[in-house]
Order: C-alpha cells, then sequence, then structure tokens
C-alpha cells in the first residue's frame, strides 16, 4: 500500500506543478488559449481524482492500525460496574 501512496503522491505533486506553470502562463499572456483551458480542466479533474485515491488508502491504512491498537485499548479501558456510560446532569 505504501507503493501505491507513493505513486499517488508523485503524481498530485507533477499534476500541481502541471497546473501551476498553467497558472503562470495565463498570467504572463493574459489568459489560455483554448487549448491549455482544456488541459487545466483536465488536470483539475485527475487531481481530484488522485486526493480522492489518496484519502481511500489514508482510510484502509487507519482501518488496519486501529483494528491492531483495538485489543490494546480494550486490555486497558476497564469499566467499573457500578458507573453508568453517561453521567446524570443536574437541571
Amino acid at each position: 500500500m505504501n507503493g501505491e501512496r507513493a505513486s499517488l503522491e508523485r503524481n498530485v505533486n507533477r499534476l500541481a506543478a502541471e497546473r501551476t506553470a498553467l497558472f503562470s502562463r495565463s498570467s504572463n499572456r493574459m489568459g489560455l488559449s483554448p487549448a491549455d483551458q482544456n488541459r487545466l480542466r483536465l488536470i483539475e479533474r485527475e487531481l481530484d481524482e488522485s486526493f480522492t485515491s489518496l484519502r481511500r488508502v489514508r482510510a484502509a491504512m487507519d482501518v488496519t492500525r486501529f483494528a491492531r491498537e483495538d485489543s490494546v485499548v480494550r486490555r486497558a479501558v476497564r469499566r467499573h460496574p457500578g458507573l453508568t456510560s453517561r453521567p446524570d446532569r443536574a437541571t
């Protein structure tokens, strides 16, 4: 999974650099050509998809990490039989 994450991060960096170059070109030329505008739309769509994929990879890593830690946490947290899960509030 680390290889996939690294690949996604490289792709995001490459796309971000290309997007920055297009924005710089746009300010120097007072706008983008139709081809550059189309490329910018494609880059932004691909960036969105890459970020979504990165979030999925991170979530999958968190699931496995929390599953491993869950048994440790359960052993550390002990409930007292006389306590309720929520204390009564005074009104």
